[in-house]
């Protein structure tokens, strides 16, 4: 069985809880994906920042949210670098959410997009439908 570890992406792009809501807005733009993790100083996880979260402010009052924590959101789904890899899969399909943070413990070291599945869904694929 195929564990998370071995597809997880490493480098992650993180904000603090603290992080000014218009940086974080800025970081998903510049690095053109929908969301990011959100740690402490620890590096533990503590929540997701997405574009649906952050397009709420289009609907707040100006001023009421300045930081990620004002919007972010905190009860995420998150699995442990030793997981079987279809515990994510399942994951993906069952819900409307693209990735998925990587824990060790609690500390944050990596995550899976749907994305990230692909080569190894293109191999199976292969495998089992022929062709190169």
């Amino acid at each position: 069985m195929t564990k998370v570890r071995e597809l997880m992406r490493r480098e992650v792009i993180t904000v603090l809880e603290d992080t000014p809501l218009q940086e974080a807005v800025a970081l998903l733009i510049q690095h053109r994906i929908s969301g990011l993790p959100v740690v402490n100083r620890a590096g533990e996880l503590v929540g997701l920042i997405t574009e649906k979260d952050v397009m709420r402010l289009l609907h707040e009052e100006p001023g009421a949210c300045t930081t990620v924590r004002d919007l972010m959101t905190t009860k995420v789904r998150a699995f442990q670098a030793d997981d079987d890899l279809e515990l994510v899969t399942d994951c993906l399909l069952a819900n409307h959410f693209r990735r998925v943070p990587i824990l060790e413990g609690r500390k944050l070291v990596g995550l899976i997009s749907r994305a990230d599945l692909m080569p190894t869904v293109l191999a199976l694929a292969q495998e089992r439908l022929g062709g190169s």
